[in-house]
């Protein structure tokens, strides 16, 4: 992991992407939302983009034996798909940017606060499927956490709805 982002840095430094975006997908329909408008500004600031997405692991499992390894590996194979997607629908080849795929375990919003941090990232993209107070309050936002902890610029885009 380390070396692909001293890879990023290095290409960045080449003048070839002078600004870095870090898009969080979640797997769901509405990243297609998200990836799409994410195009958008990448294209206008010519950035080069790591798609992201967290396969989550339960913090309170007791041990990493008790997680199912079998179906860590399909959420990751189903993840890299959906990036693979992604990437051909809204992303044009050939602009000069970079664009990188990648699938990490944890907690999705601690997750993608540490990855902007460790790519240095100028802006980052994630959606918000609009719950409302009441089920934001009681389920908890990877948006708003991301918003209030991470430090960096962060576009949310907002569902279709």
């Amino acid at each position: 992991m380390e070396n692909n982002l001293k890879e990023l840095k290095k290409e960045r430094m080449k003048g070839r992407g002078e600004f870095s975006m870090l898009v969080a997908v979640d797997g769901s329909d509405y990243s297609r939302v998200v990836a799409k408008e994410a195009a958008k500004v990448a294209s206008e600031k010519k950035a080069d983009v790591v798609l992201l997405s967290i396969v989550p692991v339960p913090s309170l499992a007791p041990s990493e034996g008790e997680i199912d390894e079998a179906y860590l590996k399909e959420q990751e194979t189903a993840l890299e798909k959906l990036h693979n997607e992604l990437i051909d629908k809204f992303f044009k080849p050939g602009s000069g940017a970079l664009i990188e795929s990648k699938v990490l375990h944890g907690s999705p919003a601690d997750k993608i606060i540490h990855y902007a941090r460790e790519m240095d990232a100028d802006l980052i993209v994630v959606g918000t499927r609009g719950r409302g107070r009441v089920a934001s309050t009681l389920l908890g936002s990877v948006s708003q956490h991301v918003v209030n902890h991470s430090g960096r610029s962060v576009l949310i885009v907002k569902s279709e709805t």
